[in-house]
C-alpha cells in the first residue's frame, strides 16, 4: 500500500509534535511537509520499499520517514505501533550529535533496534502522548522526551564508536555533513572540505570512518545521487538539466556516475521508478 500524506486529522498534538497509535498499514500516514515522522513497530511484520529497495519490517524497528519521499507498505497481518511526527524545528535546534537519525541521506533508515533500546524508546514515546493529552501541556517536557528519543536512536547507531560521540571529532563530522549539503552542486572532492575545516584529507577520511563507517568521499557521491534521484522521480526535468543542476558539465559524466552507482541509467531509473509508482497505485 502507497502510504498517502497526512491529513493531520485524529492526532494527539500541538504545532510541533503529535503522537498516533496505528493498527494496520492503512493507518500509517506519510510525514508532513516540514515534519519527520517516526514510526515504532511494536507487532507486525511484511516489507516496506523506499525508491526501489525493499526493507523487511519487524517489530523492534523505528522507521525514520522524511516528507518527499514515496513510501509502499505491504504488511502480512494487523499491525501494532505509534507515529510520532516532530517539526524540523525541534532537530534544527538540538546538539549536532541529534541531528544525524534526521539527515540520513547515506544513512540506513531503519534502525533495527534490540529490544531493550527499543522498549526504553517506546516508553518516552508513549509518555509524550500522555503528556500531550494532559490539560496543562508542559512543550519543555515534550522536546526534552523527543531529545531523549533521539538520543537512545544516536547512541545505538554510534555505539562502536563511543569515544566519539561527543568529541571534536564528532563535531567536525557534522560540519563536513553541513558543508557536503551546501557545496556538493558545485564541490565534489574532498579536498575542498577538507580546506573549509582546515584539516587534511586524510583526517576528515579518518573522522568519516570512525563517524559513518564510509569514506568522505562516499559520503559526498551518496548526497549527489540522493539529489539525482529525486530530481528524476519528483519532477519532469530533462535529465541533462538535471546533470547540469547538480554540477556535472556534461551528460555523459552524469551518466556514468548514475550507472556506476546504481547499475542503471538515470532515464532507466526514471522509467523503472514511474513503473513501480503505478503498480503501487493500481494495487
Amino acid at each position: 500500500m502507497k502510504i498517502a500524506p497526512d491529513s493531520g486529522k485524529k492526532h494527539t498534538a500541538n504545532s510541533f509534535v503529535s503522537v498516533r497509535e496505528i493498527g494496520n498499514e492503512a493507518e500509517i500516514t506519510a510525514p508532513r511537509e516540514h515534519y519527520f515522522t517516526l514510526l515504532f513497530v511494536e507487532m507486525g511484520t511484511g516489507l516496506l520499499t523506499i525508491e526501489l529497495k525493499d526493507y523487511p519490517v519487524r517489530p523492534g524497528q523505528i522507521h525514520i520517514l522524511i516528507p518527499g519521499k514515496l513510501y509502499h507498505w505491504k504488511l502480512d497481518g494487523p499491525a501494532k505501533g505509534y507515529l510520532l511526527t516532530i517539526s524540523k524545528d525541534m532537530p534544527e535546534m538540538f546538539p549536532p550529535f541529534f541531528q544525524f537519525i534526521f539527515f540520513q541521506y547515506d544513512q540506513p533508515p531503519i534502525p533495527d533496534l534490540d529490544m531493550p533500546t527499543f522498549k526504553k524508546a517506546l516508553v518516552e514515546c508513549l509518555a509524550i502522548k500522555e503528556e500531550l493529552s494532559a490539560a496543562n501541556v508542559s512543550l519543555e517536557l515534550v522536546n526534552a522526551r523527543c531529545l531523549l528519543i533521539t538520543l537512545i536512536i544516536s547512541l545505538w547507531r554510534h555505539g562502536r564508536h563511543g569515544d566519539m560521540l561527543m568529541g571534536n571529532a564528532h563535531s567536525i563530522a557534522h560540519s563536513f555533513k553541513v558543508l557536503v549539503d551546501e557545496n556538493f552542486r558545485k564541490h565534489k572532492t574532498v579536498s575542498f572540505y577538507a580546506a573549509r575545516l582546515c584539516i587534511t584529507p586524510n583526517y576528515l577520511g579518518i573522522i568519516c570512518r570512525k563517524s559513518f563507517n564510509k569514506s568522505a568521499l562516499e559520503i559526498i557521491q551518496e548526497r549527489v545521487l540522493h539529489e539525482a534521484k529525486q530530481l528524476l522521480h519528483s519532477t519532469r526535468k530533462s535529465v541533462k538539466e538535471i546533470a547540469f543542476d547538480i554540477g556535472f558539465p556534461k551528460l555523459t559524466y552524469f551518466s556514468y556516475f548514475f550507472r556506476s552507482k546504481t547499475n542503471l541509467t538515470p532515464m532507466a531509473y526514471r522509467k523503472l521508478f514511474e513503473r513501480s509508482v503505478k503498480l503501487s497505485i493500481e494495487n
